[in-house]
């Protein structure tokens, strides 16, 4: 993997109003919420290729004037779920897919990181209401955001060598895990950095590593505290998961389409509830579990069994939002600036 100059996708994202000049090699994050001085995104392309054959792409959020090395969050973003429903005849990306537009694509995945930094200019997900709060809380405080683009519509499961989708039917492997586990293989193991090319342009804590996923990204979290690569993390939250998908398998009169998807993630579809919070998965020693009942987008079957197994551990905060709004934290600076409290500790006067 090799480091490149980062992507400027100006018809994806907005900058603000007094810039008349632009720096293509960082980025300002400078959405209303951010109050840290000196936020920009860096973007590094890598070798490892989305369906549709672009490098996928992760980026840095850092502030250049932090001289002592930052915490870490790994931020895995939503809207990774999608399939081509109705193959074509050129090529296994041709023909209708379960969105009207794909997503299983380098730019998809660049514009929904724009977007979950609330730099879009139009939104990918209606649905959500992606202001931008939750890296904004995080930068404000002085932590660094890696951020993946998942370009593979695999809800951050699959990963080719161990958990494979079905390739017969795609026409291609999905990575989503595979991406999600090289972030902390970049930040933990020197010489893994070093053999893909990348040198990081500011101080990082590795030591200080948290990961932090939103909708389908919370999946990915889960994901990531069972891999055998990854570190201990200091910390982690997932916001409205997806989490028990037997509620919608279940329900094939409701979810017809999405369980042939899923079936394609993650093959036979007796056991999907292993994959879960649900199931029980060992935690770290701060663990945020953001949810609400009233979530317009979710089943509550599909978000609240993972409560149950959570309560009353040790470490765990479970806060029900009880709100009709889906990814909550990145829309609501409250909810955000709590949950990363939570994860870093109060704020220093």
């Amino acid at each position: 993997m090799k480091m490149l100059i980062p992507l400027l996708l100006s018809g994806c994202f907005k900058l603000a109003d007094e810039m008349s000049v632009l720096n293509t090699t960082l980025i300002p994050f400078d959405n209303e919420f951010v109050t840290a001085d000196d936020a920009v995104i860096q973007s590094f392309q890598t070798e490892l290729l989305c369906p549709d054959d672009s490098p996928a792409t992760f980026h840095l959020v850092f502030q250049p004037s932090a001289t002592e090395p930052a915490p870490v969050v790994i931020l895995l973003h939503s809207g990774t779920f999608d399939y081509v429903m109705d193959p074509g005849e050129d090529g296994p990306l041709s023909g209708q897919h379960y969105h009207a537009e794909s997503r299983l694509s380098g730019e998809f995945a660049t514009r929904k990181v724009w977007e979950t930094l609330g730099l879009q200019i139009t939104d990918l997900d209606p649905a959500e209401n992606n202001l931008g709060t939750l890296p904004a809380a995080f930068a404000n405080r002085g932590a660094a955001l890696l951020i993946p683009g998942n370009c593979w519509g695999d809800m951050w499961h699959n990963e080719e060598g161990s958990q494979f989708n079905d390739v017969s039917l795609d026409g291609f492997p999905r990575n989503g895990l595979t991406f999600a586990s090289w972030m902390t293989r970049l930040l933990s193991d020197v010489s893994f950095a070093d053999t893909m090319g990348i040198s990081w342009p500011t101080p990082l804590d590795a030591s200080s590593m948290f990961v932090v996923g939103l909708g389908e990204g919370g999946r990915g979290v889960m994901e990531l505290l069972k891999h055998s690569t990854s570190p201990t993390f200091s910390g982690a939250a997932v916001d409205s998961v997806p989490d028990t998908l037997s509620a919608m398998i279940d329900n094939p009169s409701d979810y017809k389409d999405e369980r042939e998807g899923i079936r394609r993630i993650f093959g036979e579809l007796e056991d999907i509830d292993q994959h879960s919070f649900a199931a029980g998965v060992d935690t770290p020693e701060r663990f945020y579990y953001l949810w609400s009942s009233a979530n317009p987008q979710l089943p509550t079957a599909a978000t609240e069994p993972a409560t149950l197994a959570l309560r009353g551990q040790m470490g765990v905060v479970i806060h029900d939002a009880q709100i009709q709004d889906h990814v909550l934290s990145n829309s609501d600076m409250d909810i955000a600036e709590d949950l990363v409290t939570f994860l870093l500790g109060p704020a220093d006067e």
